[in-house]
């Protein structure tokens, strides 16, 4: 789903990780038709920020939100984990101005760990465009609330 902050007006493109049956998708898609789809949102949500970009003479960005609430971390579609490191590779190269701050929610335990041991062993530059939360998202049902007018949006943004 995505929406915009109401303040800087960038998009934030929400995607819920955990909730994505893999194994499933990859019985059904190719890997690079998973990576069309990918570029294709990434191409969309590029669009809007140009227009909105053009409507308010600003820039805007678009600012990813990955809510890894139930991610496993062993298992899964290596299709998809394919998918997803390559079309994050073209992506860079396609819209390399456009991407603003991705936001990492909710991580498995295990990953958190990693994240504090390793983390500043990262470029400041990495540590720039990635931030680790948990929290935000977690109590959230449906994403349809926190869009405009959504029930949970005044303490999503707060987040």
């Amino acid at each position: 789903i995505t929406t915009s902050h109401p303040t800087s007006n960038d998009l934030i493109y929400c995607v819920r990780a955990g909730k994505i049956d893999d194994k499933a998708l990859m019985s059904s898609v190719s890997v690079d038709e998973m990576i069309d789809f990918f570029l294709y949102v990434k191409e969309v949500n590029a669009a809007v920020a140009d227009m909105r970009s053009l409507e308010t003479d600003s820039l805007i960005k678009v600012v990813t939100c990955n809510d890894l609430l139930g991610v496993k971390l062993v298992g899964g579609s290596k299709d998809f984990r394919s998918a997803l490191s390559l079309s994050s590779k073209k992506a860079t190269q396609l819209f390399p101005s456009l991407s603003g701050r991705t936001l990492l929610l909710n991580p498995p335990k295990l990953l958190s760990a990693l994240i504090k041991v390793f983390s500043p062993l990262f470029p400041k530059v990495v540590m720039d465009r990635i931030r680790f939360e948990r929290g935000p998202l977690k109590d959230t049902e449906d994403l349809l609330e926190i869009v405009n007018g959504g029930a949970g949006r005044e303490e999503f943004i707060q987040q």
